[in-house]
């Protein structure tokens, strides 16, 4: 994943901001009557601040109205719309800003961030390489090459990158982290990883940066079957992020139950929100083989592969799904057909952005929309959603391993009782869902997809309504542009190595096993069992 490009932005040592007295001055000029406007820029940094990107992108625009040729907004306007995951926008003035300054290296890095993004991943390799040819040896120019490379399964191009990288900055974080997920090691090559991690860690700025040369030692000790050391780095990388107040995200749980309470409530609602059956969702807890089935699913020629989406998750929020009160519950039971249809529109115009039209059908993997199943089921009610089910040591032990960086996923996974918690209410919300839902989700147990991947593949395509192609068995020859913590696996044929690896560190697991509670693992194995393949 590329960096956050506002904060390339602010890292720079020259021109770290806009010319502020410049916008203002023009903007004044221009409406010499206004004497108690805002600081356009103070206003610009309140929205930025308080995350209102709709905000903050009216505020640069104006900017950008009154100094066009000024390349410094341009920049701040690409980094925001992006951030915004507006990517029509960020590519617009990404563009604007090539033709505007096209020799200057960080304007292609911009322009690359943002066609990777956007699924165009050997468009943004060609501009990150531009960049890299006007400024050589850049860090973050070369680390861009080198992830986006990953992205498409050519790891051997992107270790050329990461290691480049390495050449330039010894200490880079980054390129160890991401040398550490691009294969698996054998004892030489691990043992030397973690001796530069631990080399680095005195030069390592942040907690975060600190976190991430841990959680690569830890990956390739795992490689090695060195588990209590590698257990050890993944505990310091955990305590390094892990929240002082972490959010209260029962209350999150407890107002998706209460809003989509029993049958009876979709029923009265059946006919709101949009017929299509264009989005598959992909649901589960993170590490549970969400893109191992997205690959199954993207390699049929029906299907394009949509990655992450966090365009319902944010809907949800916007909506009151994890404020106090019952907000939430009441907006809901309020929604009309004419704003379910609004809300699925909106959606769908999201993901031609990031995911186009190439096919018919199309997939959101966002793993956390486990969360949103009512609300997906309101808003598209031919939808059809799958659920990737894996023993819950076994996932939760995946997500403490790998370095999530996202504020979300830090607000449970960096303490291990509070991760049990997590999985124990993702299991009862997931039984909630079957029981006001019936019928209406697939679930997919993960041991069972790797040891009978083609039967499971059959089954999600008659589920799909999709017609059998063999091409379906060859999805780690897919080219679709994986982004996630999984893309060096899906690449690789399915494995069963990864089955069970809860054991190795069951010592280590106390607090996770008891928060889950023994009868929720318990169940979870006898409905594996019970499994009839017959």
């Amino acid at each position: 994943m590329t960096d956050s490009l506002s904060a390339m932005l602010e890292e720079r040592p020259v021109q770290t901001g806009v010319e502020w007295t410049q916008v203002a001055s023009a903007s004044f000029a221009a409406r010499p009557q206004s004497r108690q406007a805002p600081s356009l820029k103070d206003q610009i940094m309140r929205d930025l601040e308080r995350r209102n990107y709709a905000g903050a992108l009216k505020g640069l625009q104006k900017a950008h109205a009154v100094a066009r040729k000024n390349t410094e907004i341009m920049r701040w306007l690409v980094a925001v719309a992006n951030d915004a995951d507006d990517l029509f926008l960020a590519r617009k003035f990404a563009r604007r800003l090539v033709e505007t300054e096209p020799n200057v290296a960080v304007n292609h890095v911009f322009l690359g961030t943002v066609l990777d993004r956007l699924g165009k991943t050997e468009d943004a390799i060609k501009a990150f390489r531009k960049a890299d040819r006007l400024q050589p040896g850049v860090p973050k120019t070369l680390m861009a090459i080198g992830r986006a490379y990953a992205t498409t399964g050519k790891h051997d191009e992107a270790l050329r990158y990461f290691g480049k990288a390495l050449e330039a900055d010894p200490y880079n974080d980054a390129a160890i982290h991401n040398s550490a997920q691009s294969k698996k090691y054998g004892e030489e090559e691990a043992l030397e990883l973690v001796r530069q991690a631990e080399a680095a860690l005195p030069h390592a700025k942040a907690n975060t940066n600190k976190a991430r040369l841990h959680f690569a030692a830890g990956k390739v000790l795992d490689d090695i079957k060195r588990h209590d050391e590698a257990f050890a780095h993944f505990k310091a990388a955990n305590d390094l992020v892990n929240p002082e107040k972490p959010r209260d995200m029962s209350i999150t749980f407890r107002n998706t139950r209460n809003a989509f309470p029993d049958a009876a409530f979709f029923e009265a609602r059946k006919d709101i929100g949009a017929s299509t059956e264009r989005p598959i969702f992909i649901v589960g807890m993170p590490r549970s083989g969400t893109t191992l089935t997205e690959s199954l699913c993207a390699a049929h020629s029906l299907v394009t592969a949509g990655d992450e989406q966090t365009a319902m998750g944010a809907l949800a929020a916007q909506l009151g799904r994890d404020a106090a009160g019952d907000h939430y519950q009441r907006l809901i039971a309020s929604l009309s057909t004419e704003h379910a249809e609004a809300f699925a529109n909106a959606y769908l115009e999201h993901c031609e952005q990031t995911v186009g039209t190439k096919t018919p059908r199309f997939t959101d993997k966002m793993p956390h929309n486990f969360l949103n199943v009512g609300l997906i089921a309101l808003l598209f009610p031919n939808a059809k959603i799958i659920h990737c089910r894996r023993h819950p040591l076994d996932s939760c032990l995946s997500l403490y391993s790998k370095h999530m960086a996202q504020e979300f996923h830090l607000q449970y996974k960096a303490d291990l009782a509070r991760l049990g918690e997590h999985c124990r209410e993702y299991l009862d919300l997931m039984d909630h869902w079957h029981s006001v839902l019936p019928g209406r989700v697939h679930d997919l147990y993960y041991e069972d997809l790797v040891a009978n991947t083609e039967l499971n593949a059959r089954a999600i395509m008659d589920f799909l309504g999709l017609e059998w192609e063999d091409r379906v068995m060859q999805r780690s020859d897919s080219q679709h542009r994986v982004a996630t913590a999984s893309q060096w696996q899906v690449r690789q044929p399915v494995y069963q190595s990864s089955k069970g690896r809860w054991r190795r560190y069951e010592k280590h697991l106390g607090p996770l096993i008891e928060a889950i509670g023994q009868e929720r693992l318990d169940a979870y194995e006898q409905g594996l069992a019970a499994l009839d393949h017959a």
